[in-house]
């Protein structure tokens, strides 16, 4: 899965979707390419200690994201949260469902717009920090859901491998 036709009310032309993705794509490298000589500089100047605090800020965000999808959602529940996740994974992303129920769900992730983005700005450490905001968002959304990864494509491998589950 990966249109943005999934979430769309109506039906748009397939350039259309296209040309959105590409203006999309354009925003995310412009904004990843800020983060990136940000990061550096600091790096530069504060050495690791100053880089970690930016991480640090990164992880404190995806928490607070995760709380906010919750007030947003009907219900915290495992499906609510990974229902929102597929929305905004839509169209920057290719995926397979693997699994769903009511406890667990799993996916496997061929395509990220993520990923793409820092590694052609040469930054994949700095995109590595989008991918460990995964489990801070999960587990803010609600404490009982638990999050699995063994790939992730910003890390070379094929996929991005996730789950998450109810904790027992």
């Amino acid at each position: 899965m990966s249109s943005l036709q999934s979430i769309l009310p109506e039906p748009v032309p397939e350039a259309v979707e296209e040309a959105f993705l590409m203006k999309l794509r354009s925003k995310m490298l412009t904004g990843a390419t800020l983060l990136v000589k940000a990061v550096r500089a600091i790096q530069e100047k504060y050495g690791d200690e100053g880089v970690e605090a930016i991480h640090h800020a990164i992880n404190e965000w995806s928490a607070e994201r995760g709380r906010k999808m919750a007030r947003e959602a009907n219900a915290p529940t495992l499906q609510a949260f990974c229902s929102a996740l597929e929305t905004g994974c839509a169209g920057g992303n290719e995926w397979l469902k693997l699994e769903e129920t009511d406890r667990r769900q799993a996916y496997r992730f061929t395509r990220c717009i993520w990923a793409e983005v820092f590694a052609e700005l040469d930054a994949l450490d700095i995109g590595f920090w989008m991918c460990e905001g995964d489990e801070p968002m999960s587990s803010a959304f609600n404490p009982a859901i638990g999050f699995q990864r063994t790939k992730t494509l910003m890390e070379g491998d094929d996929c991005c491998d996730h789950i998450f589950y109810l904790k027992e």
